[in-house]
């Protein structure tokens, strides 16, 4: 009797991955003392029984802030009670938990029913209204980490990205004010020569990469090489850095809410690079040095425009060692002191 092969079986269908829950920050969680959920019914938990982050976001009070939320370094087993008036961008964090108190939208466009060329063009051909001062308001759906999205846009409109991004998201940017609700991958904003950008995640490696104006605002933590051959702006990291910081930057402003890793600074540019944290090395060639009233204003001026309410006194700046110099030797007649 010939031998007839059995049909081959059907392979089952792989476990569908879950994603890891968000970081809760310093957040109490209720001991555990409910009866198997197999010896209840299906409604027989209540709702606040739960730990917070197990709720769907819509199911939080309005109010509710999220962890990341919290001032720079309250992260840390000191944390500090949340305090709303100090470096808590309430208003950035608000919008993406309040939906009955979001800004008027004047155009709404999906990333998943256009083209990157579709989308660029649809976002040029916003009207501009009358009065300068008021900018259209867009809201862009369909973020889910797609790389390269919205480069090249020249159109001064406000645009609200809901999800997360890929590499380089918003390179060669210029005029437009843009709001992140999600993480971004690599080479945020590279290039980038006016507007701002406002990220409430993290960044990867190379944020801020050879950009000559505006504003780069990162509300977690960005990787290596951020701020690399920086030209101009100013760019803030609320949170930790990695490697390399400023490497190779020119000139303009970098600012470290948390802490950074080794080799940071320059000391063949003129980059103002403040921290508030600690470095796990420098440069060789630069050192720390307190702020003086110049450096103050300059990184007031940054924390403002990148929405941030924070002590510039908090932080410290670094700076070559041969600038330092400079700056000790002229301070005589730079500033006089007529006491």
């Amino acid at each position: 009797m010939p031998h007839v092969p059995k049909p081959p079986q059907s392979a089952k269908p792989p476990t569908p991955l879950r994603s890891a829950p968000a970081e809760s920050g310093s957040r109490e969680t209720l001991p555990n003392k409910t009866p198997p959920s197999d010896a209840l019914p299906s409604d027989a938990l209540p709702s606040d029984a739960l730990p917070a982050d197990a709720l769907p976001s819509d199911a939080l009070p309005s109010d509710a802030l999220p962890a990341d939320a919290l001032p720079i370094g309250a992260m840390s087993d000191q944390a500090p009670q949340l305090d709303s008036t100090h470096d808590t961008m309430v208003g950035f964090d608000q919008e993406s938990v309040d939906s009955t108190n979001l800004p008027d939208i004047d155009h709404e466009f999906s990333m998943q029913e256009l083209f990157d060329a579709e989308l660029r063009e649809a976002i040029r051909t916003v009207p501009l209204p009358g009065d300068e001062e008021k900018l259209p308001r867009v809201e862009i759906l369909g973020a889910d980490g797609q790389h390269a999205a919205l480069m090249r846009i020249d159109h001064p409109v406000k645009l609200r990205v809901r999800g997360s991004l890929g590499d380089y998201a918003f390179a060669h940017n210029s005029q437009t004010v843009i709001k992140v609700f999600g993480n971004v991958g690599h080479g945020v904003a590279e290039g980038m020569s006016s507007g701002s950008i406002r990220v409430r995640g993290h960044a990867g490696h190379g944020a801020g990469t050879a950009m000559t104006g505006g504003t780069l605002g990162i509300y977690g933590s960005a990787g290596d090489r951020t701020g690399g051959a920086m030209r101009g702006g100013g760019l803030f990291v609320r949170g930790d850095v990695g490697n390399d910081v400023g490497l190779g930057a020119l000139a303009g402003t970098i600012v470290i809410g948390g802490d950074a890793g080794n080799n940071l600074g320059n000391p063949l540019s003129n980059v103002a690079v403040f921290i508030r944290g600690k470095a796990a090395s420098l440069t060789p060639g630069v050192t720390e040095a307190p702020l003086r009233k110049k450096q103050e204003v300059q990184l007031g001026l940054l924390l403002i425009s990148a929405g941030i309410r924070g002590d510039a006194t908090d932080f410290r700046r670094i700076v070559p060692i041969a600038k330092l110099a400079a700056e000790n030797a002229a301070r005589g007649e730079v500033v006089p002191n007529w006491r």
